[in-house]
């Protein structure tokens, strides 16, 4: 979380929070049940629910697919750490898919030559994996758009590919709530299971109000939000094509999911972090916190994806930044070493 983040967080969410905190409740109340409509009415789904974190309602996505004990479960090693946690604690191996260093998608082959049952599909920076290449994989998905949302290639749209879809409402989210997530689905068929999931789960793990004030705040200027970092994404482009490096580019003319301004490097990473914090600017690597690079994870397994993870770094393209901000920030791109 930026500082410039923060400073708005306690100028604004706050008042939201505090306003709940003079409530009754502060558990799952009415604002959590207002926050999922509106999210329903933003993003567009046919039924969903708000769990605490993302961790529950990825077991509670796997808990539906109705698979064996032991079934292969494919997945990302870019993915977060939870993924796999959820795969393992839901009685499931978990089968590692590669991802291409060029595109940020999945390598669909290795689904069908490891013998997975299902996938959990990762889309990092909002890349959206080919719905048609998914339906011909002919097993069940469970999509996270978490970097994804409103993210769209051609018709497509984040979300439209799983028959139960996560999104993360952690605080590195364009909605986030401090801590959350929200799991739903676009299938009517599904619609029946994911509210009796609703129905069924205990109180202590769905979202509650304290934490629902801080995403319908955020709902509020979620469009506005979007474009600000729409503007962001095109000018720090322009000024990535004046270097050697590149970006991820979403297929058949959509957009990213603006969940940060990802860079592929073609020099070395150590030499550009510094680069950037000698200007002020805070960058990282873009999966510092995902599974491959947990130190258990296999050297010689998913090749592309350790390509990947050891070339590409984030910049911030947070809505917040100020116009002298992202000046810096267009300057310190272009002057990548």
């Amino acid at each position: 979380m930026t500082p410039l983040f923060c400073s708005y967080f306690k100028r604004k969410e706050m008042d939201s929070v505090l306003n709940c905190l003079m409530t009754d409740s502060i558990g799952p109340g009415d604002l959590t049940e207002k926050f999922v409509k509106t999210a329903r009415e933003k993003i567009g789904f046919e039924a969903g629910m708000a769990f605490r974190s993302p961790y529950s309602a990825m077991v509670a996505a796997l808990q539906q697919l109705g698979l064996a004990e032991g079934s292969k479960i494919g997945l990302s090693p870019l993915a977060p750490l939870y993924h796999l946690l959820a795969i393992r604690n839901s009685g499931y191996i978990p089968c590692f898919i590669d991802y291409s260093l060029e595109t940020c998608l999945p390598i669909f082959e290795s689904l069908a030559s490891q013998g997975c049952s299902a996938f959990l599909c990762f889309e990092p920076f909002g890349m959206l994996a080919d719905k048609a290449q998914l339906a011909d994989c002919s097993i069940p998905v469970i999509e996270d758009i978490t970097q994804a949302l409103g993210a769209r290639k051609g018709e497509q749209m984040a979300g439209d590919c799983g028959e139960f879809v996560v999104y993360g409402t952690e605080n590195t989210s364009i909605v986030n709530t401090g801590g959350g997530a929200l799991l739903f689905t676009r299938n009517r068929k599904n619609a029946p299971i994911v509210r009796a999931i609703a129905d069924k789960t205990p109180a202590e793990l769905i979202l509650s109000d304290y934490n629902a004030a801080l995403g319908l705040a955020q709902f509020k200027e979620m469009e506005q939000a979007q474009l600000r970092r729409e503007e962001l994404e095109t000018r720090f482009q322009l000024s990535l094509a004046r270097t050697r490096h590149k970006t991820f580019k979403q297929e058949a003319e959509g957009k990213s999911g603006l969940y940060a301004f990802p860079i592929i490097l073609e020099s070395g990473m150590n030499e550009v972090l510094v680069h950037a914090r000698k200007n002020g600017i805070e960058c990282s690597a873009a999966f510092d916190t995902g599974i491959i690079s947990h130190e258990s994870f296999p050297d010689d397994e998913c090749p592309q994806a350790h390509a990947m993870a050891r070339r590409t770094v984030l910049f911030p393209l947070h809505q917040r930044i100020s116009a002298q901000e992202a000046s810096i920030i267009e300057k310190v791109i272009a002057t990548l070493p």
